[in-house]
């Protein structure tokens, strides 16, 4: 029983220790809140200058589809979870640079800097789009840093793309060429038919029914030949309806994202305050004690 009691009393001093020494922390603050307000002052204004001597930045925003394979069911070109990850890789960043006149190190030029930094792309959930974000140090830049990167994604989206398009057109060319010769020989067949039946002596049975069976299968390798035009074509308009590209206009806003006022105020007011109280722990800790 002495020992939970010796506990209690322990705990209870800890506590009222505590509540001390905050109390103390606090009326140091009262006695010295001219140090205190001076250096949240100092430190906010510090911050605002700071503020005024960082280059601005604007940040242009757009989404992008990615485009569909011309194949059956209906599959994306790449997923968009990949295609956002392309956004990170050098080469694509690369391509984008080129094509809008920057250099590609990164150390010589703030431009080229800021555009790796801040591309960035997030996918859509369950959907096919996906949102990109780049900045620039003007309206323009952002714009322009925006555009370059779409298009360089979708001039990959085209590379991989065409050798399955160009297979499709030559699917196409193809049934193109067995249809001309199967309609030409339909009405080849046919004309030799009625021919035959309009002689005086008219068309002998057996022969008639061979030409007539033959006829038959030619109109069902005709009917087979427009069906997978059909599909062809079918496939080739999913693919020039639905291509990689911008959804809506890229948009900048009008104010650039950073670095903003409210931002600097908060955090000049943190570090005013956390030095201001430093200042001022040390100063009664320094002071001269009075004798009672």
């Amino acid at each position: 029983m002495s020992n939970n009691l010796s506990h209690s009393t322990d705990a209870t001093q800890l506590e009222n220790t505590e509540l001390i020494d905050l109390a103390a922390i606090l009326g140091s603050f009262k006695r010295h809140w001219l140090v205190l307000l001076a250096c949240i002052i100092v430190a906010m204004m510090a911050a605002v200058a700071l503020k005024f001597t960082i280059a601005p930045q604007w940040q242009a925003s757009a989404t992008i589809q990615i485009g569909q394979l011309p194949i059956n069911p209906t599959t994306l070109i790449e997923p968009t979870a990949q295609a956002a990850e392309r956004f990170k890789q050098r080469q694509l960043q690369d391509q984008a640079l080129t094509a809008i006149g920057l250099p590609l190190n990164e150390d010589t030029d703030d431009r080229t800097r800021l555009f790796r930094k801040t591309l960035k792309a997030t996918p859509g959930k369950n959907t096919d789009f996906v949102d990109i974000n780049v900045a620039g140090l003007s309206q323009a830049d952002a714009k322009n840093n925006l555009n370059a990167a779409v298009q360089a994604l979708i001039s990959v989206h085209n590379v991989r793309l065409a050798p399955m398009v160009k297979n499709l057109n030559d699917r196409l060319e193809a049934n193109t060429r067995d249809m001309l010769q199967a309609t030409t020989e339909k009405t080849r067949l046919e004309a030799n038919l009625k021919n035959a039946t309009s002689t005086p002596a008219g068309a002998r049975f057996e022969p008639s029914v061979i030409a007539i069976n033959v006829l038959t299968k030619q109109d069902e390798l005709i009917r087979a030949l427009t069906n997978e035009q059909a599909a062809l074509m079918d496939l080739r308009t999913k693919t020039d309806s639905f291509p990689t590209m911008l959804v809506d206009a890229i948009f900048v806003p009008v104010r650039p994202y950073f670095p903003k006022l409210s931002i600097f105020l908060a955090i000049g007011l943190i570090l005013g305050a956390v030095a201001g109280g430093a200042l001022a722990l040390f100063l009664d800790r320094n002071r001269p004690k009075t004798s009672p």
